[in-house]
């Protein structure tokens, strides 16, 4: 709970015992989320608490929002904070997961004369890995 509080703590955020779980349970997922998923695995924790603190941890940096196409909300915890940069998503079409993909870069990706791009959302459709081997 040390590592978590620190976390918390470098990112500005006051380490309640409410975020400390929430992010506990970020931690422990490993991968993209919905509030949904949040509210089954944090049964105790009512889903407006749940909301404001995700809400709180886009703020500040510790997650971000995830648009896969499907219209839903979906979170990964950001380990990017410093230099947050915009990256890759990649949505498996088979077991609906959506993955970070980290280590390319969007900024290269040319972008219009006269516009100024402040977020870049990539996501790539396919079969993830683990998919691939079950068939």
């Amino acid at each position: 709970m040390q590592d978590i509080e620190r976390i918390l703590n470098e990112a500005g955020v006051k380490p309640t015992a409410i975020r400390m779980i929430v992010m506990k349970e970020i931690i422990a997922i490993g991968h993209t989320f919905t509030l949904s998923d949040m509210e089954i695995r944090l049964e105790t924790v009512d889903r407006s608490t749940l909301f404001r603190t995700l809400t709180l941890f886009l703020e500040h940096k510790l997650l971000h929002e995830v648009d896969n196409g499907s219209g839903s909300k979906i979170y990964c915890r950001c380990e990017c904070r410093s230099t947050h940069t915009s990256h890759i998503h990649f949505t498996c079409t088979s077991c609906g997961k959506t993955f970070c993909i980290k280590g390319i870069d969007t900024s290269s990706i040319p972008h219009p004369e006269g516009f100024t791009i402040e977020e870049t959302n990539c996501v790539m459709k396919g079969i993830c890995p683990d998919c691939t081997v079950k068939n």
